[in-house]
């Protein structure tokens, strides 16, 4: 797949790519779900790649985790081995909840990455242009949170998602300030933990080897205990 490589690799890429072959050896594969994605066995990076879009931007998403894997960054896998500690905490998140947490976590981390090799901001995420959070949305989650003390737990999930979706969405159009304030009048406790892990997830520097993430792992799940102590949830 040598030829491919002439549009997956740019001059905005191609540092990134120089460094990591540095590290692994890299092959690429037609992935047979059309979706582009990475692993890591040893020394040997595997990267599945869309044929039938050949992205330079998806595959640069892909280098970055490589970048990350290679400094010990696993932030999906650590989320997920956190979250497993405490049976039901785990059971408060749906897999599409772990799974969107970390793809906010991480993007998070990564978007300055982006930025600073030079791709535009509004073409790093697909989902730029669509509003994380409207009125219909918002109306339907105060109808369904709670009912004589009983957390619905779809409802919940959703409060989650869509904090996190909020926080980490790079489209300046979007003004989220009244959502919040409608958020922490919905849950005070759970929306102050929520914003609490956001701000310490933010000071993690991945490029400093001393730093880690365990800590802010760590508190959120206590914190997260804490709420769920005496609630409900159905």
């Amino acid at each position: 797949m040598k030829e491919h490589l002439t549009l997956l690799i740019d001059d905005k890429n191609i540092d990134l790519w120089n460094e990591l072959n540095n590290i692994y050896k890299i092959e690429l594969i037609a992935s047979p779900e059309g979706i582009y994605s990475s692993n890591v066995s040893s020394k040997t990076a595997t990267i599945s790649i869309n044929e039938e879009d050949l992205s330079a931007i998806s595959f640069t998403h892909q280098l970055i985790h490589l970048s990350l894997k290679s400094k010990n960054v696993k932030i999906a896998e650590d989320f997920y081995t956190a979250l497993e500690k405490n049976e039901r905490i785990n059971s408060l998140f749906s897999d599409g909840l772990k799974e969107h947490v970390t793809y906010c976590l991480e993007l998070e981390l990564t978007r300055p990455l982006f930025l600073k090799m030079g791709y535009e901001n509004q073409l790093i995420t697909s989902d730029f242009n669509e509003p994380k959070m409207n009125k219909k949305m918002l109306d339907i989650l105060f109808k369904r949170y709670t009912n004589k003390n009983v957390y619905d737990r779809e409802a919940v999930d959703f409060f989650i998602g869509t904090f996190f979706a909020m926080k980490s969405c790079n489209n300046p159009a979007f003004k989220y300030h009244k959502y919040f304030i409608a958020f922490q009048d919905l849950d005070k406790e759970l929306y102050t933990l929520l914003s609490e892990f956001w701000l310490d997830w933010k000071t993690y520097d991945m490029e400093d080897i001393e730093d880690s993430y365990d800590k802010i792992l760590q508190y959120f799940i206590e914190d997260l205990t804490r709420w769920i102590s005496e609630k409900t949830i159905s």
